[in-house]
């Protein structure tokens, strides 16, 4: 079954969506989790220690990575395809952005052994686990860079609704 441009245009917009979607529930998660403990805060939730800790699955995640890259993929080449693209590029920057936020908030969490001593009684996250998670983390933000580099820059122009002039050779004697 071979997709038209319009119903393209539309799956590729869904697409959209969706990531856009799971990016800001992701980001909800994080800053404003809600939990009836008084220590649930942005850092605790970033390194996910038993809180409200759903932020890090939910954006290290195939979902936020892999929908972004299949729309800008199934993007026509007409306008709305080309929009749909850019908008892609915007999602997949926003993506890098807030995980890059969160991998390091984790990490600061994690490498801050005698605050958490401190605050908790216990370590959660060790160095360890933390240079662990914050490795992982980066491996996802490195699919979703090189996502956005393998994207679709420039797109066909649209043809003109108006024929170019056809150059006629001058007759030959």
């Amino acid at each position: 079954m071979k997709l038209g441009s319009r119903q393209r245009s539309v799956l590729a917009g869904l697409l959209l969506a969706l990531a856009i979607t799971v990016i800001a529930v992701a980001l909800s998660q994080w800053l404003f989790g809600f939990g009836l403990d008084p220590r649930d805060d942005t850092l605790r939730r970033a390194a996910g220690i038993a809180f409200t800790d759903e932020a890090r699955g939910t954006l290290f995640s195939i979902l936020p990575v892999a929908l972004p890259a299949l729309a800008a993929f199934l993007a026509p080449d007409t306008r709305p395809g080309r929009v749909t693209v850019r908008l892609t590029r915007l999602v997949c920057v926003a993506y890098l952005v807030i995980g890059v936020l969160l991998a390091l908030s984790a990490a600061r969490y994690g490498f801050d052994d005698a605050r958490q001593l401190a605050e908790e009684g216990q370590v959660f996250i060790d160095t360890r686990a933390a240079v662990e998670r914050l490795l992982l983390d980066t491996v996802w933000l490195t699919l979703a860079g090189i996502g956005l580099v393998f994207m679709r820059w420039n797109g066909t122009r649209e043809r003109s609704s108006t024929p170019e002039p056809v150059k006629l050779s001058p007759p030959q004697a």
